[in-house]
């Protein structure tokens, strides 16, 4: 199923993810599948839809800074880095708390504020999910809901994106706020230089293996 990109077709999205759906839904960069981070197994649910080995942690979505609180343990760094990219394509790797271990990291967890109007009134909605890239295991993301039906036939349905939207080919870039410094895992939509690194030379391997992930 479809759901339309407006107020009628949000709501329906969001209903199916309260009641334990996977969904595809459109970001401001590639599109992702989602589902509620408060059902059961979130992480291997997505796993199973995408046919990739279990183990690799989703990263959880929200609407606001605020509604992220009960999953993580802020540093002030990863503080920083959330009011000032924040919303947009910026995954932060920070330590997680027990519930927010539901999804998968070793005692951390990817978390991201997506800006697009539309996820972000879904997620207000369904609460914080966990997501990932809609796209077969080992394949590149697919570009629309009609699209990600057709791939994942074991998804319970994918939200249109609005006209007009403005999604990227690439997915977030994932900084590590675990340790001392942060460190670059992956350069999405950010390199080093727009996030104010020093070293804009490299991206370095973080402690929280997070990726595959818009």
């Amino acid at each position: 199923m479809i759901f339309p990109a407006d107020p009628a077709g949000v709501d329906l999205a969001a209903a199916c993810l309260r009641g334990g759906g996977v969904i595809a839904i459109p970001t401001d960069t590639v599109f992702g599948l989602a589902v509620a981070a408060e059902g059961s197994r979130p992480a291997a649910r997505l796993a199973a839809i995408k046919g990739r080995p279990l183990g690799q942690p989703a990263i959880l979505m929200a609407a606001s800074l605020a509604d992220l609180q009960p999953y993580v343990r802020w540093s002030g760094g990863a503080l920083g880095f959330a009011e000032r990219h924040w919303p947009g394509p910026l995954t932060l790797i920070v330590a997680a708390t027990a519930r927010g271990r539901r999804l998968g990291g070793p005692g951390t967890i990817g978390i991201r504020v997506p800006d697009l109007a539309i996820v972000q009134g879904l997620l207000a909605r369904a609460g914080p999910c966990a997501t990932t890239s809609a796209n077969r295991h080992g394949e590149p993301p697919v570009p629309d809901a009609a699209a990600a039906l057709r791939a994942l036939p074991l998804l319970d349905g994918a939200l249109r994106a609005p006209a007009g939207r403005r999604g990227t080919a690439a997915a977030s870039s994932i900084l590590d706020c675990t340790g001392q410094r942060p460190v670059l895992v992956r350069v999405g939509a950010l390199d080093a230089g727009a996030l104010g690194l020093a070293d804009t030379g490299r991206a370095g391997v973080g402690r929280g293996g997070t990726t595959g992930s818009g």
